[in-house]
């Protein structure tokens, strides 16, 4: 039989080794499960880890000018996505619309990692009842 020794190293490789697929496993989150082609699309463009990107110009896809203040909040309330089931931390998904007169802010998670989320953040400016204003963007939030 094998010393002591060495069944402690190849216990703790092993070890090791999970640890290691784990942390990289969920630092890069789990393929993003949605029905949304606006989160898609947005994950499509953004693959690397990036905070502060402008997704105006992807936004504007799916929410045109002249678009219809109950239409748009139909849009937002389908742009989700499922949480993955891990095995070793809570998923956090951060979705919120905050409504202020005229304009509505609102904040979707796209991709959930171990380590923190990317979230779309949206602000649509209406006039008349007709979207006038778009500003969209990715950010990280770290846990």
């Amino acid at each position: 039989m094998g010393s002591k020794g060495r069944w402690i190293g190849i216990v703790f490789g092993l070890f090791a080794l999970v640890c290691l697929f784990a942390t990289y496993d969920f630092s890069r989150g789990r393929t993003t499960d949605t029905d949304s082609a606006l989160i898609a699309e947005v994950l499509t463009a953004s693959r690397a880890k990036e905070c502060g990107r402008d997704a105006t110009e992807i936004a504007a896809r799916y929410f045109p000018v002249g678009m219809g203040r109950a239409e748009a909040e139909q849009l937002l309330a389908q742009t989700v996505i499922r949480a993955p089931k891990p095995w070793f931390w809570t998923p956090i998904d951060e979705n919120s619309t905050a409504a202020d007169g005229d304009s509505i802010e609102a904040l979707r998670t796209i991709k959930i990692t171990a380590f923190g989320n990317q979230l779309l953040r949206l602000y649509l400016g209406f006039e008349g009842g007709k979207l006038n204003k778009l500003a969209a963007e990715v950010v990280c939030r770290f846990e």
